[in-house]
């Protein structure tokens, strides 16, 4: 894996991580937290991003 590949996947879980603190914290809706994950893994395009569960699968209990 080239260093643009690592650092790519470290900037996605960093931005994910605020993500998800935004969305907990209340500071976002569930589809603003939506559209930033898919944001993200647009932007960073991580390894396994297909791997990866859905934002709605993940969080609907939360709503």
């Amino acid at each position: 894996m080239d260093q643009q590949k690592i650092m790519d996947e470290i900037e996605y879980y960093k931005a994910q991580a605020i993500t998800e603190l935004l969305y907990t914290s209340g500071k976002i809706t569930f589809d603003e937290y939506d559209k930033l994950t898919d944001l993200n893994r647009k932007t960073f395009s991580p390894l396994y991003a297909d791997l990866l569960p859905k934002p709605l699968e993940k969080s609907s209990n939360q709503s």
